[in-house]
């Protein structure tokens, strides 16, 4: 058996003092939902139930775990330990965000990554979610996740009997997955409605390049570097002039720039290579960056609202969309609990943060730092409480 660490000790009792009046909120039918937690000493517990909001609590306060979480699936029975037994009767569309799959994240500080994290998130909710799958404000429910980022929540009825396949279809589309440049030039030409979605943004982008290519020297540059040549540049510009036979012998300058699938129709080697461009451009610069097993299981356990994350000592909170641009977690997240006080720690090394609306410059040693920094700090591992 390992021994037990002392901070751990103290930070658990620091835990316990959080949730010595902690009641269970914004969870609805507790009682159809698995619960699992991790206990400061010991490994993951699940397949425990409770009855109502008010037993949630009490378990809660029983177990101070380091993590708790519920299930986003509802169950006939939720404390079944073998899962095809605990009778499925549907789950939430989930979405999980953070720093894990952010391109530089390891070079990142914290409140760094928390900023790029709250991008994609706003960017998932508000253009993928709401404007190209058309989820109103009311089905949608948002998590700060206590650590590196959110936790979106789709609750409309459509979506609890959705198979992980369907749930995959979804979380593909929204990190991008399969637009190349082939599958859009074919799906663009077989398309006979409005464009929306990738497509649109992808039309416009390219409508965008063209529409003043012959006078703007820097997409001149981009399209040097796409052909490979000045020779070919210049002929490909001379060439965007000439008539084809769509709309009454437009020029293929004129077709480019139109919107709609026309362009598609027309296009050569060369208008492919910028189509390509465009397409990873648009890609690189409008994907959503999801956990992906997040959304396609439909037996995830999820962190519970209000609870405590045990690597940072933050809390789970819920957030109104209308709230979410001014929503600062090193600020909106701190426990209550662990404000006006202080705490003693041994910082392992130096270490810089913008916490609960103060900067914090510390040095490496022992000292006393606000209790909501010393949490934090203990929880995350870089400092040992006193």
């Amino acid at each position: 058996m390992l021994p037990v660490d002392d901070s751990d000790l103290k930070l658990k009792s620091l835990f316990q003092g959080y949730y010595r009046n902690w009641t269970g909120r914004d969870v609805d039918l507790i009682g159809e939902r698995e619960l699992g937690f991790i206990p400061f000493f010991g490994t993951m517990i699940r397949h425990r139930a409770v009855r109502n909001l008010s037993d949630l609590g009490f378990f809660v306060r029983k177990n101070t775990p380091r993590h708790i979480y519920y299930s986003t699936a509802y169950y006939k029975t939720p404390d079944e330990k073998v899962m095809k037994e605990k009778g499925w009767k549907g789950a939430e569309l989930i979405f999980d965000l953070d720093a894990d799959h952010l391109s530089g994240a390891d070079k990142m500080s914290y409140s760094e990554i928390l900023s790029e994290v709250k991008k994609h998130t706003q960017r998932l909710i508000f253009k993928f979610l709401m404007d190209d799958l058309g989820f109103e404000e009311k089905d949608l429910k948002l998590f700060f996740s206590g650590g590196r980022g959110y936790h979106v929540h789709v609750v409309e009825d459509s979506v609890y009997q959705m198979t992980s396949d369907s749930r995959r279809e979804i979380a593909n589309y929204i990190r991008g997955e399969g637009f190349t440049t082939f599958d859009v030039r074919r799906s663009m030409q077989e398309t006979s409605h409005k464009l929306s979605g990738w497509k649109k943004t992808i039309d416009d982008s390219i409508c965008g390049f063209y529409s003043d290519l012959l006078g703007n020297s820097e997409k001149q540059e981009i399209l040097h570097g796409l052909l490979g040549n000045i020779r070919t540049m210049q002929n490909y510009l001379t060439d965007l002039n000439r008539s084809t036979q769509v709309g009454g012998n437009l020029k293929r300058i004129e077709v480019l720039t139109m919107p709609g699938f026309s362009k598609y129709r027309i296009m050569d080697k060369n208008d492919e290579k910028v189509l390509n461009y465009i397409v990873v451009k648009v890609k690189n610069e409008g994907q959503c960056e999801i956990d992906e097993p997040v959304t396609t299981d439909i037996h995830r356990l999820i962190r519970m609202p209000h609870s405590l994350h045990g690597k940072t000592g933050l809390a789970v909170v819920p957030i109104k969309l209308e709230e979410f641009l001014n929503f600062d977690p090193l600020k909106d997240a701190v426990a209550e609990a662990f404000r006006n006080n202080e705490v003693r720690i041994n910082l392992m090394r130096n270490y810089q943060i913008d916490f609960d609306g103060e900067s914090h410059n510390l040095l490496a040693g022992e000292q006393s730092v606000p209790g909501p920094v010393g949490v934090f700090l203990a929880a995350s591992k870089l400092a040992k409480l006193l």
